[in-house]
């Protein structure tokens, strides 16, 4: 178990697990405990000089406390870790100073045969001291909502006490290593888990800010395609009818300050706030075409909201290229909203030439459609289609009315 775990730590050491560095000590610890163990039976059944075992006891006195307190350390939040070591210190102290026979903790006989002093209790007391506070710490982290990580204090815990009192009573002797190995191996999973979960939520959440980062690059490229239009028309116009112009740069004027806020937004708007937009902008297209169109409305359905500046991109297109290319001046562009059970649709066609359209202005159509397709996937999981024919055109938006956008919680908790 101890190499399984010491590979699955070198193959993943790039990972920023916390707590690795305390399962490495308990790695070194478990192999100086094992061979400790088979150091006392070279010295028995050769006969070696029995003072070799006290160093073979002080390296135990020593370690076993110490992989107790490594699990504390390693599952609880421990910040005061100098005071909690303070009862390991003094236990190690004092086994150190046994190695000079002092036999206050313990001593040996040449036989071999192991006694204790007067404080040979304080190396267990102390081991008992830190598995009792991990027991604590994990009672308090099932009632704080940490399960997972409580589940794995209290596995520790209970398989130290049970392994202490079966080493006690005789009847499970010499498991205390694997039981330690199992413990940490289990742990490393968890933190392992731990780590993944992490690294997937990080990931989400970089994704959906990188959606919002591009969401909010199409607003940004929607702007001042509206805008510029808009100034160019009015342009034209200050050749040709002044007064016009006048008109247009006073209705241009409210429309910025009635829906900057709008504008600026990457967040989808009521669909009432678009139809605003759309009955500025045709006031501007009348005012500047002499209304050589007519704009018809049935609006069945308008309780929803829709990302900003899709439909009116729309009916820019619908009107500078469908209505306006009539000759006759009857130009007549639709826009229509309807729903079913799963879907809310908003319709805009109009009687122009559109399957006559220039390449130029087939490439200026598709710019600005591919911007609101890609503005309405993202925001809302909508579609836009379009067909053009010698009636004219047709672009249909689809909007799921069960649409969820991705969110990514923000209150996983996780503790180190």
């Amino acid at each position: 178990m101890l190499a399984a775990l010491s590979v699955l730590l070198i193959v993943n050491r790039k990972m920023k697990i916390p707590g690795f560095r305390y399962v490495w000590a308990m790695i070194g610890i478990v192999l100086c405990l094992t061979l400790c163990e088979a150091l006392e039976d070279i010295c028995d059944i050769y006969h070696m000089d029995y003072r070799i075992l006290y160093f073979k006891t002080a390296m135990v006195y020593w370690l076993y406390p110490l992989t107790a307190m490594l699990e504390l350390y390693l599952v609880a939040p421990i910040k005061q870790k100098l005071i909690l070591a303070m009862p390991y210190i003094i236990s190690s102290g004092l086994v150190a100073v046994d190695l000079f026979d002092t036999r206050m903790i313990y001593y040996f006989k040449p036989d071999h045969s192991y006694n204790g002093g007067l404080l040979s209790a304080l190396p267990v007391a102390v081991l008992c001291f830190y598995v009792i506070m991990l027991g604590l710490n994990s009672t308090l982290m099932l009632g704080s909502g940490y399960h997972s990580q409580g589940i794995i204090a209290m596995f520790m815990a209970l398989t130290s006490v049970l392994t202490a009192f079966g080493e006690t009573m005789g009847f499970a002797e010499g498991f205390t290593e694997e039981v330690t190995a199992l413990e940490m191996l289990i742990y490393y999973f968890f933190l392992t888990a731990i780590c993944y979960s992490e690294t997937q939520q990080n990931l989400s959440q970089s994704r959906l800010e990188l959606e919002q980062q591009r969401l909010r690059l199409l607003v940004v490229q929607m702007q001042p395609h509206f805008i510029f239009n808009t100034l160019a028309a009015i342009q034209s116009l200050c050749y040709t009818d002044s007064e016009a112009a006048a008109d247009c740069i006073d209705i241009f004027g409210d429309y910025l300050r009635a829906n900057i806020n709008s504008l600026s937004s990457d967040e989808p708007i009521p669909f009432d706030d678009e139809m605003t937009h759309i009955e500025q902008y045709i006031r501007l297209e009348k005012a500047s075409r002499d209304d050589r169109f007519t704009v018809v409305y049935d609006l069945k359905k308008r309780d929803f909201s829709i990302p900003p500046l899709t439909v009116q991109p729309i009916v820019e297109n619908a009107i500078k290229h469908g209505a306006l290319s009539r000759r006759d001046g009857k130009g007549v562009v639709k826009i229509i909203t309807a729903e079913d059970e799963e879907n809310i649709y908003i319709t805009v066609t109009d009687n122009g030439t559109g399957a006559s359209l220039t390449e130029k202005q087939k490439e200026h159509h598709s710019v600005g459609l591919e911007n609101v397709k890609k503005r309405l996937a993202i925001q809302c999981g909508g579609t836009l289609s379009s067909n053009f024919s010698e009636k004219g055109s047709c672009s249909v938006i689809t909007l799921p009315k069960n649409y969820e956008p991705q969110e990514v919680d923000q209150n996983v908790h996780y503790r180190s």
